[in-house]
Protein backbone atom coordinates (compact mmCIF):
# COMPACT_ATOMS: atom_id res chain seq x y z
CA UNK A 1 0.00 0.00 0.00
CA UNK A 2 1.58 3.27 -1.12
CA UNK A 3 1.71 6.25 1.27
CA UNK A 4 -1.56 8.17 1.20
CA UNK A 5 -1.73 11.57 -0.46
CA UNK A 6 -2.62 14.61 1.61
CA UNK A 7 -6.18 14.25 0.39
CA UNK A 8 -6.36 10.59 1.45
CA UNK A 9 -9.38 9.58 3.43
CA UNK A 10 -8.94 8.96 7.13
CA UNK A 11 -9.42 5.20 6.95
CA UNK A 12 -6.69 5.02 4.30
CA UNK A 13 -4.30 6.84 6.61
CA UNK A 14 -5.06 4.32 9.36
CA UNK A 15 -4.64 1.40 6.94
CA UNK A 16 -1.26 2.77 5.88
CA UNK A 17 -0.12 3.12 9.50
CA UNK A 18 -1.07 -0.49 10.22
CA UNK A 19 0.68 -1.59 7.02
CA UNK A 20 3.86 0.19 8.12
CA UNK A 21 3.60 -1.40 11.58
CA UNK A 22 3.36 -4.84 9.97
CA UNK A 23 6.31 -4.10 7.65
CA UNK A 24 8.33 -2.94 10.66
CA UNK A 25 7.66 -6.22 12.43
CA UNK A 26 5.44 -4.76 15.16
CA UNK A 27 2.88 -7.34 14.07
CA UNK A 28 4.16 -10.53 12.44
CA UNK A 29 2.35 -12.89 10.08
CA UNK A 30 -0.07 -14.90 12.18
CA UNK A 31 -0.30 -12.27 14.92
CA UNK A 32 -3.66 -10.95 16.03
CA UNK A 33 -4.01 -7.18 15.72
CA UNK A 34 -5.17 -5.18 18.74
CA UNK A 35 -8.94 -4.93 19.16
CA UNK A 36 -11.03 -2.34 17.37
CA UNK A 37 -11.40 -0.12 20.43
CA UNK A 38 -7.66 -0.17 21.09
CA UNK A 39 -6.83 0.70 17.47
CA UNK A 40 -9.36 3.54 17.55
CA UNK A 41 -7.71 4.97 20.64
CA UNK A 42 -4.21 4.42 19.27
CA UNK A 43 -4.90 6.27 16.01
CA UNK A 44 -7.42 8.71 17.52
CA UNK A 45 -10.21 7.83 15.08
CA UNK A 46 -13.72 6.41 15.31
CA UNK A 47 -14.40 2.69 15.38
CA UNK A 48 -16.16 2.81 11.96
CA UNK A 49 -12.95 4.34 10.54
CA UNK A 50 -10.98 1.41 11.96
CA UNK A 51 -13.44 -1.02 10.38
CA UNK A 52 -13.04 0.59 6.96
CA UNK A 53 -9.25 0.47 7.37
CA UNK A 54 -9.43 -3.26 8.17
CA UNK A 55 -11.60 -3.86 5.09
CA UNK A 56 -9.01 -2.03 2.94
CA UNK A 57 -6.29 -4.28 4.40
CA UNK A 58 -8.46 -7.34 3.69
CA UNK A 59 -8.78 -6.30 0.05
CA UNK A 60 -4.99 -5.90 -0.13
CA UNK A 61 -4.59 -9.43 1.29
CA UNK A 62 -2.70 -8.21 4.36
CA UNK A 63 -5.15 -9.34 7.05
CA UNK A 64 -7.94 -11.82 7.64
CA UNK A 65 -11.00 -11.17 9.81
CA UNK A 66 -12.00 -14.23 11.80
CA UNK A 67 -15.42 -13.61 13.29
CA UNK A 68 -15.42 -14.34 16.98
CA UNK A 69 -11.65 -14.32 17.12
CA UNK A 70 -10.23 -11.09 15.69
CA UNK A 71 -8.11 -9.71 12.86
CA UNK A 72 -4.94 -11.62 11.95
CA UNK A 73 -1.95 -10.66 9.80
CA UNK A 74 -1.77 -12.78 6.63
CA UNK A 75 1.12 -11.10 4.87
CA UNK A 76 3.59 -8.26 5.27
CA UNK A 77 3.35 -7.50 1.54
CA UNK A 78 0.16 -6.42 -0.31
CA UNK A 79 -1.26 -8.99 -2.73
CA UNK A 80 -0.56 -7.79 -6.30
CA UNK A 81 -1.39 -4.18 -7.00
CA UNK A 82 -2.69 -2.16 -4.10
CA UNK A 83 -6.28 -0.99 -4.11
CA UNK A 84 -6.59 2.58 -5.47
CA UNK A 85 -7.90 5.41 -3.35
CA UNK A 86 -11.47 4.44 -2.65
CA UNK A 87 -14.71 5.49 -0.97
CA UNK A 88 -15.86 3.44 2.00
CA UNK A 89 -19.40 2.26 2.65
CA UNK A 90 -19.86 4.36 5.79
CA UNK A 91 -18.71 7.53 4.03
CA UNK A 92 -20.90 6.76 1.02
CA UNK A 93 -24.02 6.00 3.08
CA UNK A 94 -23.55 9.19 5.07
CA UNK A 95 -23.51 11.13 1.79
CA UNK A 96 -26.59 9.24 0.62
CA UNK A 97 -28.39 10.11 3.84
CA UNK A 98 -27.78 13.82 3.25
CA UNK A 99 -28.40 13.91 -0.51
CA UNK A 100 -31.24 11.41 -0.76
CA UNK A 101 -32.96 12.97 2.23
CA UNK A 102 -33.25 16.20 0.24
CA UNK A 103 -34.14 14.23 -2.88
CA UNK A 104 -37.13 12.73 -1.07
CA UNK A 105 -38.14 16.12 0.31
CA UNK A 106 -38.17 17.65 -3.19
CA UNK A 107 -39.88 14.59 -4.71
CA UNK A 108 -42.74 14.95 -2.22
CA UNK A 109 -43.70 18.24 -3.87
CA UNK A 110 -43.69 16.72 -7.38
CA UNK A 111 -44.80 13.09 -7.10
CA UNK A 112 -47.84 11.85 -9.02
CA UNK A 113 -50.18 8.98 -8.20
CA UNK A 114 -48.75 7.04 -11.15
CA UNK A 115 -45.23 7.42 -9.77
CA UNK A 116 -46.38 6.28 -6.34
CA UNK A 117 -47.74 3.16 -8.02
CA UNK A 118 -44.34 2.62 -9.68
CA UNK A 119 -42.65 2.85 -6.30
CA UNK A 120 -45.12 0.34 -4.84
CA UNK A 121 -44.35 -2.02 -7.73
CA UNK A 122 -40.63 -1.76 -6.98
CA UNK A 123 -41.25 -2.68 -3.34
CA UNK A 124 -43.11 -5.78 -4.55
CA UNK A 125 -40.12 -6.51 -6.81
CA UNK A 126 -37.80 -6.17 -3.79
CA UNK A 127 -39.96 -8.65 -1.86
CA UNK A 128 -39.74 -11.22 -4.66
CA UNK A 129 -35.99 -10.68 -4.99
CA UNK A 130 -35.48 -11.05 -1.24
CA UNK A 131 -37.42 -14.32 -1.29
CA UNK A 132 -35.29 -15.67 -4.16
CA UNK A 133 -32.06 -14.49 -2.57
CA UNK A 134 -30.53 -13.88 -5.98
CA UNK A 135 -29.60 -10.21 -5.55
CA UNK A 136 -32.49 -8.91 -7.64
CA UNK A 137 -33.94 -7.26 -4.53
CA UNK A 138 -30.93 -4.96 -4.47
CA UNK A 139 -31.45 -4.08 -8.15
CA UNK A 140 -35.04 -3.09 -7.34
CA UNK A 141 -33.72 -1.14 -4.34
CA UNK A 142 -31.48 0.94 -6.62
CA UNK A 143 -34.36 1.55 -9.06
CA UNK A 144 -36.53 2.70 -6.13
CA UNK A 145 -34.04 5.32 -4.95
CA UNK A 146 -33.18 6.49 -8.46
CA UNK A 147 -36.87 6.85 -9.30
CA UNK A 148 -37.38 9.11 -6.29
CA UNK A 149 -34.47 11.25 -7.51
CA UNK A 150 -36.01 11.38 -10.99
CA UNK A 151 -39.33 12.47 -9.51
CA UNK A 152 -37.64 15.65 -8.26
CA UNK A 153 -37.57 16.85 -11.93
CA UNK A 154 -34.03 18.04 -11.14
CA UNK A 155 -31.42 16.53 -13.45
CA UNK A 156 -28.50 17.36 -11.17
CA UNK A 157 -30.20 15.64 -8.23
CA UNK A 158 -31.01 12.57 -10.32
CA UNK A 159 -27.41 12.40 -11.63
CA UNK A 160 -26.01 12.75 -8.10
CA UNK A 161 -28.07 9.86 -6.73
CA UNK A 162 -27.23 7.69 -9.74
CA UNK A 163 -23.52 8.37 -9.23
CA UNK A 164 -23.73 7.45 -5.53
CA UNK A 165 -25.25 4.10 -6.46
CA UNK A 166 -22.61 3.55 -9.15
CA UNK A 167 -19.90 4.10 -6.55
CA UNK A 168 -21.68 1.73 -4.16
CA UNK A 169 -21.61 -1.07 -6.72
CA UNK A 170 -18.11 -0.45 -8.15
CA UNK A 171 -15.97 0.65 -5.23
CA UNK A 172 -14.00 -2.37 -3.94
CA UNK A 173 -14.27 -0.96 -0.42
CA UNK A 174 -18.05 -0.61 -0.64
CA UNK A 175 -18.55 -3.94 -2.39
CA UNK A 176 -16.60 -5.77 0.33
CA UNK A 177 -18.54 -4.07 3.14
CA UNK A 178 -21.93 -4.78 1.58
CA UNK A 179 -20.85 -8.39 1.03
CA UNK A 180 -20.35 -8.60 4.78
CA UNK A 181 -23.80 -7.11 5.29
CA UNK A 182 -25.42 -9.65 2.96
CA UNK A 183 -23.45 -12.38 4.70
CA UNK A 184 -25.24 -11.47 7.91
CA UNK A 185 -28.58 -11.76 6.16
CA UNK A 186 -29.35 -8.09 5.55
CA UNK A 187 -31.56 -7.38 2.54
CA UNK A 188 -33.58 -4.34 1.45
CA UNK A 189 -36.09 -3.79 4.27
CA UNK A 190 -39.59 -3.55 2.82
CA UNK A 191 -41.19 -1.71 5.75
CA UNK A 192 -38.61 1.07 5.57
CA UNK A 193 -39.23 1.59 1.86
CA UNK A 194 -42.98 1.47 2.39
CA UNK A 195 -42.64 4.20 5.02
CA UNK A 196 -40.89 6.38 2.43
CA UNK A 197 -43.74 5.83 -0.05
CA UNK A 198 -46.35 6.74 2.55
CA UNK A 199 -44.44 9.91 3.41
CA UNK A 200 -44.31 10.83 -0.29
CA UNK A 201 -48.02 10.07 -0.58
CA UNK A 202 -48.66 12.65 2.13
CA UNK A 203 -46.86 15.22 -0.08
CA UNK A 204 -45.00 16.36 3.02
CA UNK A 205 -41.40 17.34 2.33
CA UNK A 206 -40.51 17.14 6.03
CA UNK A 207 -42.02 13.67 6.46
CA UNK A 208 -40.39 12.38 3.29
CA UNK A 209 -36.98 13.72 4.29
CA UNK A 210 -37.34 12.14 7.73
CA UNK A 211 -38.43 8.77 6.31
CA UNK A 212 -35.49 8.62 3.90
CA UNK A 213 -32.99 9.72 6.53
CA UNK A 214 -34.38 7.17 9.00
CA UNK A 215 -34.01 4.41 6.40
CA UNK A 216 -30.43 5.29 5.51
CA UNK A 217 -29.57 5.79 9.17
CA UNK A 218 -30.63 2.19 9.72
CA UNK A 219 -28.52 1.11 6.74
CA UNK A 220 -25.55 2.57 8.63
CA UNK A 221 -26.60 0.52 11.68
CA UNK A 222 -26.75 -2.65 9.55
CA UNK A 223 -23.26 -1.96 8.20
CA UNK A 224 -21.91 -1.37 11.71
CA UNK A 225 -23.41 -4.65 12.86
CA UNK A 226 -22.13 -6.54 9.83
CA UNK A 227 -18.55 -5.35 10.39
CA UNK A 228 -18.58 -5.85 14.16
CA UNK A 229 -15.78 -8.06 15.43
CA UNK A 230 -14.95 -6.78 18.88
CA UNK A 231 -18.43 -7.15 20.36
CA UNK A 232 -18.26 -10.89 19.69
CA UNK A 233 -14.75 -11.02 21.12
CA UNK A 234 -15.89 -9.28 24.29
CA UNK A 235 -18.87 -11.59 24.67
CA UNK A 236 -16.62 -14.62 24.35
CA UNK A 237 -14.21 -13.17 26.89
CA UNK A 238 -17.07 -12.71 29.35
CA UNK A 239 -18.19 -16.31 28.85
CA UNK A 240 -14.61 -17.53 29.36
CA UNK A 241 -14.31 -15.48 32.53
CA UNK A 242 -17.54 -16.95 33.87
CA UNK A 243 -16.39 -20.49 33.08
CA UNK A 244 -13.10 -19.85 34.87
CA UNK A 245 -14.88 -18.46 37.92
CA UNK A 246 -17.27 -21.37 38.18
CA UNK A 247 -14.60 -24.00 37.47
CA UNK A 248 -12.69 -22.65 40.47
CA UNK A 249 -15.58 -23.66 42.69
CA UNK A 250 -15.86 -27.19 41.31
CA UNK A 251 -14.32 -28.73 44.40
CA UNK A 252 -16.84 -27.24 46.80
Amino acid sequence: MTPPAKSARLYQTVAEKITRAVAAGDYKVGDRLPGERELAQLYEVSRPTVREAIIALEIDGLVEVRIGSGVYVLSAVPRGKTVPRDIGAFELTEARLLIEGESAALAATQVTDAELAELEALIAEMARGNARGDGSGEIADRKFHELIAAITRNGAMAASVEQLWTIRNRSPQCVRTFEKSRGKGYQPVLDEHQAIVEALRSRSAANSRAAMRAHLGRVLDYLLDATEVEAIEEARAQVAAQRSRFSGRSGL
